[in-house]
C-alpha cells in the first residue's frame, strides 16, 4: 500500500502498519478491509488498510476508480466492487470497513457494520443528529465494538501536548479558548433546476434516509456539505476537528457545554442551505467561554487557542506555539495526565488497527461516544442558528431544558427503509 499511499498523498492519515513492512505484523495477522464511499477522501484513508480487499460506492465510475488504485499497489486485480453495503457487510472474508461517505449515512452505515461484527472507522463528523450519533453510541457499547471516528487530530503530537498542557493545569485557570475554523458557502445560491441521473450513479441510493429530492450535480459528492439534509455545513465540517479538541482539552468527552449561543449566514435560494459565516459561543462548567468564528480568507486549517492566568497556547495542524515559550518544553511528569496513544506515537488508523488486532476497544483515542459528543457540540450552534436564539443545554440528559421546540431538531424521521 504504500504506492496508494504516495500516490494520494496524505501522509497525514496512513497508518504505519499499512502491510507488513519490517517489524510489522506478519500477512497472516494483517486485517482485510473494505472501503465504503470511494469519494477522494475515501481513497485517501483506505491507505490505511492492512489489505484492501473490496470497495463500495454508488457511483460506478468512483468504485472503478478506486478498484483500479487499490489492485495496482496490490499487484493484482482481487479488489472486489459492490454498489451496496449491506452486500459487503454479508462478507464474511472482510474484519473491518471504512465508511467515507456523505455524513447523512454515517451512523446507518456504521449500525449496520457492527452488527455484522465488523470494526468500523468512520470519517467525521460522526452524526447528522444528535439522536442519530447517541443510538449509535449506545450499540457499539452494547457490541463491545471497535469503531474509530476520524478525528485524526487526536493523534497528532502537537494537539496531545496543547491538550496535556491544559489537563495538567500549565496555563492555569483556563477561561477562555478562540477557536478558528474553515469555512465558505456552497457554491449553488441562485436558481436551480433538476437535471438528468447521471447513468453511472445509483441516486436512489446516493438518498437514502434523506428526504427525496431531484438530482441536481451540486447536491451530491464534495457538495453535500453544503446542503443540511446530508451535513451539517462549516460547523460539522472543520468544527469538527477543532471543537473535538476543546473537549478533550475540558476533559468533556462525556458532557459538553451548558450554554450556546450562535449566529451565521444562509443563502436564501438555491441548493446549498448550510449556514457561513459562522460565530458561535459555548459556555462550560467552570465559567470556561469557547469563542468559535469561521473564516474563508487567509487561512489554511483553522487551530484553538486556549487561554489561561498562567498563559497561552495554540495549536493547528501546522504548528503550536505558547507565552511564556516555556510551556511548550515543559516535561510531563509520570503520575500526571499522559493522553497519547497507549504503546507510543501512532497514526490514527494504525490504532485502529491495532486495537482489531488485540481486540481492545478500550485502546482507540477516538471512539464512538466521542465522537458523538464532539458531533453534539457542532449540532448545538447549528441548532441555535437554526432558532435564532440563545439555548441552555443539559449535556447528561442530552435535551434542551423545557424547550420543545429546540428538542424536536435534534433528530430527524429517515425515509423508509433506513430507520436506525
Amino acid at each position: 500500500m504504500r504506492g496508494l499511499a504516495g500516490s494520494l498523498a496524505a501522509p497525514y492519515v496512513v497508518a504505519s502498519g499499512v502491510i507488513g513492512w519490517a517489524g510489522q505484523p506478519a500477512p497472516s495477522s494483517r486485517i482485510t478491509t473494505a472501503l465504503i464511499g470511494a469519494g477522494d477522501r475515501g481513497r485517501q484513508i483506505i491507505a490505511g488498510g492492512d489489505r484492501v480487499v473490496a470497495v463500495c460506492d454508488v457511483d460506478a465510475k468512483r468504485r472503478a476508480a478506486a478498484k483500479r488504485q487499490i489492485d495496482a499497489a496490490a499487484g493484482d486485480q482481487s479488489c472486489r466492487e459492490y454498489a451496496d453495503f449491506r452486500e459487503l457487510l454479508d462478507q464474511a472474508d472482510i474484519d473491518a470497513v471504512v465508511i467515507a461517505t456523505p455524513d447523512h449515512w454515517h451512523v446507518p452505515i456504521a449500525m449496520a457494520a457492527i452488527r455484522a461484527g465488523k470494526a468500523v472507522y468512520v470519517e467525521k463528523p460522526l452524526s447528522l443528529t444528535v439522536e442519530e450519533g447517541r443510538r449509535l453510541a449506545e450499540l457499539v457499547r452494547r457490541y463491545g465494538g471497535i469503531l474509530q471516528v476520524g478525528s485524526q487530530q487526536r493523534s497528532d503530537e502537537k494537539f496531545i501536548k496543547a491538550c496535556e498542557l491544559v489537563r495538567n493545569g500549565r496555563l492555569g485557570r483556563v477561561h477562555t479558548i478562540q477557536v478558528t475554523i474553515v469555512g465558505r458557502p456552497g457554491p449553488a445560491s441562485g436558481p436551480w433546476a433538476p437535471q438528468p441521473t447521471p447513468p453511472e450513479l445509483d441516486y436512489e441510493m446516493w438518498l437514502g434516509p434523506a428526504p427525496w429530492a431531484p438530482y441536481h450535480k451540486d447536491r451530491c459528492h464534495y457538495n453535500f456539505r453544503f446542503v443540511s439534509d446530508y451535513s451539517g455545513g462549516d460547523m460539522t465540517n472543520w468544527g469538527a476537528h477543532h471543537l473535538d479538541i476543546v473537549q478533550w482539552a475540558l476533559d468533556a468527552d462525556a458532557s459538553g457545554p451548558v450554554q450556546v449561543t450562535a449566529r451565521g449566514q444562509r443563502h436564501p435560494t438555491g441548493l446549498h442551505d448550510t449556514f457561513f459565516d459562522v460565530q458561535a459561543e459555548y459556555l462550560y462548567p467552570g465559567d470556561v467561554k469557547v469563542i468559535l468564528r469561521s473564516q474563508s480568507k487567509n487561512i489554511r486549517t483553522g487551530g484553538v487557542r486556549f487561554e489561561g492566568t498562567e498563559g497561552w497556547v495554540y495549536v493547528s495542524r501546522e504548528k503550536i506555539q505558547s507565552d511564556p515559550p516555556s510551556l511548550l518544553t515543559t516535561q510531563i511528569g509520570p503520575n500526571e495526565i499522559h493522553l497519547g496513544p497507549e504503546g507510543g506515537p501512532s497514526t490514527h488508523m494504525g490504532i485502529w488497527l491495532d486495537c482489531i488486532r488485540r481486540r481492545n476497544p478500550k485502546g482507540l483515542n477516538a471512539p464512538a461516544e466521542v465522537g458523538h459528543r464532539s458531533a453534539t457540540v457542532c449540532h448545538l450552534a447549528n441548532i441555535a442558528m437554526e432558532l435564532g436564539r440563545p439555548l441552555r443545554w443539559d449535556p447528561a440528559a442530552e435535551q434542551f431544558p423545557d424547550d420543545p421546540d429546540a428538542n424536536r431538531l435534534l433528530r430527524r424521521t429517515p425515509r423508509e427503509p433506513w430507520a436506525i
